[in-house]
């Protein structure tokens, strides 16, 4: 009996560690997080951000978000090309995270 239980135990941990090492890392989840931000403002690699820069990854940030949304069919997040304000909230929250 003792034996049965620990080859039923074994064969549960081996399948939740083999499901767990198929899930994608975070970092190639496509989240949006201020690192991701700060890479695509920063495009000259000085350590400073412009306006235009700012502007630039934030439109690209927003239009990730975007696309999430829509692949999820997330009606309560967006309106056609628009989103809402839960939709803005969770950009600003997935951004905020990161930082």
């Amino acid at each position: 009996m003792k034996r049965r239980s620990l080859l039923t135990v074994t064969a549960v941990t081996l399948g939740m560690l083999a499901g767990a090492a198929s899930l994608p890392a975070r970092a190639d989840s496509g989240d949006i997080d201020f690192k991701k931000i700060w890479e695509m403002a920063d495009k000259d690699k000085s350590g400073m951000v412009t306006k235009q820069e700012f502007l630039d990854a934030m439109g690209k940030a927003y239009d990730m978000k975007m696309e999430k949304m829509k692949a999820a069919k997330d009606t309560k997040m967006m309106k056609g090309d628009a989103m809402t304000q839960d939709g803005l909230k969770s950009l600003i929250s997935d951004i905020y995270k990161g930082a």
